[in-house]
């Protein structure tokens, strides 16, 4: 395999339009994440390796500059897109972006492409290129993918029994699903959300940055639906698209109401929605790696198994040291930082979602 081209793109509605073309197509990988994340100090860099047979090999670079690092963090989140088996194209990726100006200035290199742990390309990298896994995970490493290509009725009946049973009883006690594709209703599911966070000890952004998530996205790619009992919202679902996949990114629900099971159905329905809309696939966005009854999300973990998806996990986040100290700081130091938050917060040191 020859590379063809290997080209940055500055062009947002060029870059979105290859990486709509791919399978596992993400939300981090389209410009208006990159839009979301200059707010944040972020810029982007958008490398394509195309050749002359064959899918591209395609990654959105976020940078930051980190003080602590003496230089940049490059992290490519659920990317570079790339097919399993196409370590050698990967391996060309990486050397391109290698040779950028903004790798010279960098101090690590985060990529995190959605590959199984054993996929071919992964055990190149790791082998041959000077990468090693993450000590922790950026985005979620584990998810329920579930399929929507099947009919309606076939997505029902794949159900669990119980949360089957749940959906039909919120229909039956009139619980009712708004699409509230407006300012209005990021601020009704932020509502939402400070109770969740709250109630369960998570870190969540201000409402703010749900406010630049959906200016970014905009209902070109983004669905917010709300359940309603009484007049009262009792939960909301938060949905990104990318090419023929959704994605279930934020999630948030009340005490309110808690029997008429307003969770399971607003889910069900943004399922249906997300199918009307084209969408092959649905990503739950998170689950744990390693699933028990000790775990903190094992709850959560039940909730998203109810609706038929198969649990996934990917390799995680790969990382490269591009100066010594950088590396040092990066492996020692961030992990440290996050273990303190969560002991904080959570009160155990380890990740939510590990």
């Amino acid at each position: 395999m020859t590379p063809k081209q290997q080209r940055l793109i500055d062009d947002p509605a060029v870059w979105d339009a290859l990486v709509t073309a791919q399978p596992a197509a993400a939300p981090c990988q389209l410009s208006a994440w990159a839009r979301l994340k200059e707010a944040y100090g972020y810029r982007s860099l958008r490398l394509a390796l195309e050749r002359e047979a064959g899918p591209p090999v395609l990654g959105q670079v976020l940078i930051r500059r980190i003080v602590p690092l003496g230089g940049d963090w490059l992290y490519c989140p659920y990317g570079p897109l790339l097919e399993p088996d196409d370590a050698a194209g990967l391996q060309a990726w990486v050397r391109a972006l290698l040779a950028t100006p903004s790798a010279r200035r960098a101090a690590v290199l985060t990529l995190e492409p959605r590959l199984a742990p054993g996929a071919p390309a992964i055990r190149v990298l790791v082998e041959g290129s000077a990468f090693r896994p993450a000590r922790q995970s950026i985005q979620p490493r584990g998810t329920f993918l579930l399929d929507l290509r099947p009919a309606v009725e076939e997505l029902r009946a794949g159900m669990e029994r119980r949360t089957r049973y749940n959906v039909g009883l919120a229909e039956r006690r009139g619980v009712e699903v708004r699409l509230q594709n407006d300012a209005a209703g990021v601020d009704v599911f932020c509502d939402l959300l400070e109770e969740t966070a709250e109630r369960q000890r998570f870190l969540a952004h201000d409402r703010k940055y749900y406010h630049r998530v959906w200016r970014a996205f905009g209902s070109d790619g983004a669905d917010i639906l709300l359940a309603y009992f009484d007049g009262e919202p009792v939960a909301g679902v938060f949905l990104l698209y990318a090419g023929s996949n959704a994605y279930y990114v934020y999630g948030a629900s009340s005490h309110r109401h808690a029997k008429q099971k307003g969770t399971q159905y607003v889910q069900w329905k943004a399922v249906q929605r997300a199918r009307e809309r084209g969408a092959e696939s649905y990503d739950f966005w998170g689950a744990p790696v390693e699933p028990t009854k000790n775990h903190p999300l094992w709850g959560v973990y039940k909730f998203k198994k109810g609706f038929g998806g198969e649990h996934t996990v990917f390799c995680g986040p790969q990382e490269r040291a591009l100066t010594l100290w950088g590396g040092l700081a990066w492996r020692h130091g961030l992990p440290l930082a996050r273990r303190l938050r969560n002991l904080l917060v959570r009160g155990r040191t380890a990740d939510v979602l590990d």
